[in-house]
């Protein structure tokens, strides 16, 4: 059986014979179906490898897919340390986030907090969208049943303490927040939410809306309105002499408007009674 070797150029050849002291007669080996066999016309070679030779650019092809390898791993490694470092860093940024939010919390919610527990508070300014009202706590809190026209007690109304950013106040960026009142339409939370300002007194409920009133930019009905049932100091009476003004100029401009479509009605009417006369 013939001896199988390798070409230096990578051919594998079965050896049939020596030609001379320098040259060997080879035939070249195919594949096919998975079994290998000698076909071909014989040559003759000098050199025969028991292994293919490696030529430079192979080698260097070798080298070159080692070193990416290499490369690629530490690239993986280096990736896993940044994932390391990135969540301790996130885990840092929640830390932060969850302590400075409430760095600007205002404590005397939580100091009205103790007062309701301690039974001290009597009664609440409730803000009704723009409206504000006094109400003891009892009247404030009480959850009426009426149904089926029989009105009974239904426990209490839910109050809650929320927390939350001022809206239209605070940059998007500013996670500060603050502590809001409220109290729920029923005892389950089910209902609209409005907020409440629980005070220890009557007295104290008066001075809180003068305070929340004083705040506002603008003088309405509804504040004036309230301003006379409490006897505040707010709206000032700058406020509302401005607003009266602005009410004033509204309904001179509705009554110019009117009397201009008023005034362009009776042309059209007029116009419209001579067509009428013309074709008569």
């Amino acid at each position: 059986m013939a001896e199988n070797k390798y070409t230096k150029d990578g051919k594998k050849v079965a050896v049939i014979g020596k030609l001379n002291n320098e040259e060997w007669i080879v035939q070249e080996i195919f594949v096919a179906d998975g079994k290998e066999f000698p076909a071909g016309e014989n040559f003759t070679t000098k050199t025969l490898l028991d292994k293919p030779a490696e030529t430079y650019y192979e080698r260097r092809q070798k080298e070159f897919k080692q070193r990416i390898e290499r490369i690629e791993g530490e690239i993986r490694t280096a990736e896993k340390k940044c994932q390391i470092v990135e969540r301790k860093a996130t885990t840092g940024r929640l830390i932060n986030y969850a302590t400075e939010k409430y760095a600007d919390i205002d404590l005397e919610q939580l100091d009205t907090l103790f007062a309701f527990m301690a039974g001290q508070i009597t009664h609440v300014v409730l803000e009704n969208y723009s409206d504000y009202i006094i109400e003891s706590l009892v009247d404030a809190v009480e959850a009426v049943d009426s149904y089926n026209g029989r009105i009974s007690s239904d426990g209490l109304r839910l109050v809650s303490l929320f927390g939350c950013r001022e809206s239209g106040e605070r940059d998007k960026s500013d996670r500060s927040f603050r502590l809001d009142w409220k109290i729920n339409q029923y005892r389950d939370g089910s209902g609209s939410w409005h907020t409440i300002y629980p005070c220890k007194s009557y007295g104290d409920a008066v001075a809180k809306l003068d305070e929340l009133i004083s705040q506002k930019e603008n003088a309405t009905e509804h504040l004036i309105a309230t301003k006379e049932k409490y006897g505040l100091a707010n709206p000032t009476k700058e406020k509302i002499k401005a607003y009266r003004q602005r009410v004033i100029e509204d309904k001179k401009q509705s009554v110019e408007k009117m009397e201009n479509a008023a005034k362009k009605a009776r042309a059209e009417l007029e116009e419209a009674d001579e067509q009428c006369q013309d074709k008569n």
